[in-house]
Formats: structure tokens, sequence, C-alpha cells
């Protein structure tokens, strides 16, 4: 089987117009995918494939799942994610340091292995 679905994307805009295009394979040919266009600078195409929705916003290429409407974390966005949970686990960490309990115990607690607790809080305990 070959590829169904094809899509472009051009961020500088120096070669497509619009810039997000796509085809889909339809009847032993690539068939354009109609975009959508939303305002001046925001567009959209179905992935039939992907089942989500590639939308241009401002020039930023995103994912959406149509069935929530949610947009799909970019990958700074994952990030900052991981990193406020693990500012957050740690301070945890530290209160439970902080009060008394023995390193093994928070470990066993929190479902981590000392290794990884010694890790979020450093040489401090």
């Amino acid at each position: 089987m070959g590829v169904r679905e094809y899509f472009q994307y051009d961020p500088s805009g120096d070669y497509l117009n619009p810039i997000l295009q796509g085809v889909r394979w339809i009847n032993n040919q690539y068939e354009p995918i109609a975009a959508n266009n939303i305002a001046f600078d925001t567009l959209w195409l179905f992935s039939e494939v992907l089942g989500r929705e590639l939308h241009i916003i401002s020039g930023e290429l995103r994912f959406r799942v149509p069935e929530t409407g949610e947009f799909l974390k970019t990958h700074k966005e994952e990030n900052l994610g991981r990193l406020a949970a693990e500012s957050t686990l740690r301070q945890l960490v530290t209160q439970l340091l902080n009060s008394g309990m023995s390193l093994e115990q928070v470990a066993q607690m929190m479902n981590l292995s000392t290794v990884e607790v010694r890790r979020l809080v450093g040489e401090n305990f």
C-alpha cells in the first residue's frame, strides 16, 4: 500500500500558498484536501489517517483532536509541563524530608528509588 495522505508545510510562505497543503489518495490518484479557512492567518486540514486536524495558527503548525477540541502540546509546552511537575515533586519531597522522614521512607511513600529522591533534592539530605 502506498502513501494515503501527504501534507506540505512551508512556514515562511516562500514556496506554498497557502502554507499548509495536503493531498489524499482517492480513486488511484492524489486529490487536494480542501483547506478550511477560519481567519486570515488561521486554516486547517483534516487528516483521515491521523484522525487529527492540522491547524496553522499565526504561522504555527498545531494538531487538534476533533473529538475533544484540544490541541496536542508542542514540544515546548510538554517540556514546561514536565519541568513544573518535577519542581512540584521536588518541593513535596523536600517538605517530607524536612518533617523528619528518612530518605528511604520518602522514596517508598512516593514510589521512587532513593537515587531518584537524591537527584530531586541534591545532596542536601
